[in-house]
């Protein structure tokens, strides 16, 4: 039978990087369960503390649904080094409910709502940066029976991406904060901008407009709105002087992927980044591996600060 498995994403290589960096892989150095660099892996909880580890994993060749249900048994019932535990409780079940275009919803069983908060987000990260490594899965939505995972004030969490959590766990657990965004997607006709209000939990040491980029390549949280930057977009930096943000992407921005005109893929980024954090930003320069002499799909003029454009946002009664 052929092996569908593809190698493993490089934004899951990048993560675990970012695990070694945060210090999280403690002195199993020679342990033959930890990872290579570029290998599959599972993350467990280690025993008596709040640090997620990972366990080499090498997955069964099949199609992505089968994949997700081989990851999340093997992570109930996990064939992991002494000293580790599954980050799913024994007492919660998960099943796939939906897969769809890379989105992955997962259904929940009612006992998670009565997880403690330390053991709601190990799981949260556990889950969410394991299952994202398998190509054909980018981001991640809970679900407890039918209803969709909601935070503490009542909002919906969406779709979860691997980069939401690498700095939220282990020693830097705690270390978020929660704050609403403004953004904007294409209308579902893609004929105009739409506001959407998002609530977001973020590391403390991630600059707004990093956090507003990272949400808008994620896209859109509810069915009324419409993507507009193509999700293999890889934001290389972003930086704010003199009043001025400045957006570096790789040529993935140059993608002819696009579901939208020009205009509102490039203003969506604009109106975003201006509209959020009280006037910082009243501009916006954006550029392609550091080049930004650039005509966007031969109608947006790249190459010097754009403002925000209220024409291209729909009106609402």
């Amino acid at each position: 039978m052929k092996n569908l498995y593809r190698p493993v994403k490089r934004a899951a290589a990048l993560s675990a990087a970012l695990l070694l960096a945060l210090g999280l892989l403690t002195g199993c150095g020679g342990d033959r369960s930890a990872p290579k660099q570029g290998e599959e892996y599972l993350l467990y909880v280690e025993q008596g503390s709040v640090s997620l580890m990972p366990v080499a994993w090498e997955p069964s060749a099949g199609e992505t649904r089968d994949m997700v249900r081989e990851a999340l048994e093997e992570m109930k019932e996990p064939g992991a080094p002494e000293g580790y535990v599954s980050a799913i409780p024994e007492e919660v079940s998960v099943e796939v409910k939906d897969l769809r275009n890379g989105k992955l919803d997962l259904t929940f069983s009612d006992s998670y709502s009565s997880l403690s908060k330390k053991s709601e987000v190990l799981l949260r990260a556990a889950v969410v940066q394991s299952l994202t490594q398998i190509e054909g899965i980018s981001r991640v939505r809970f679900f407890i029976g039918d209803q969709p995972l909601r935070e503490a004030d009542g909002t919906e969490t969406g779709y979860m991406g691997a980069e939401d959590f690498v700095r939220n766990i282990g020693s830097a657990l705690n270390s978020y904060e929660k704050t609403d965004l403004t953004l904007y997607f294409a209308d579902a006709d893609g004929n105009s901008l739409a506001r959407e209000t998002v609530n977001v939990r973020y590391n403390s040491n991630t600059s707004l407009q990093k956090l507003i980029l990272e949400q808008l390549l994620k896209g859109p949280r509810t069915q009324e709105c419409q993507d507009t930057l193509p999700s293999d977009t890889i934001l290389l930096g972003v930086s704010v002087k003199d009043g001025i943000c400045y957006v570096n992407f790789d040529e993935g921005f140059l993608s002819q992927d696009y579901q939208v005109s020009p205009e509102l893929a490039v203003y969506s980024i604009v109106n975003s980044l201006v509209e959020n954090g009280d006037g910082e930003v009243q501009s916006v320069q954006i550029s392609v591996n550091g080049e930004s002499d650039i005509k966007f799909r031969n109608a947006v003029d790249l190459s010097h600060p754009l403002e925000r454009n209220p024409d291209l946002v729909e009106e609402t009664e």
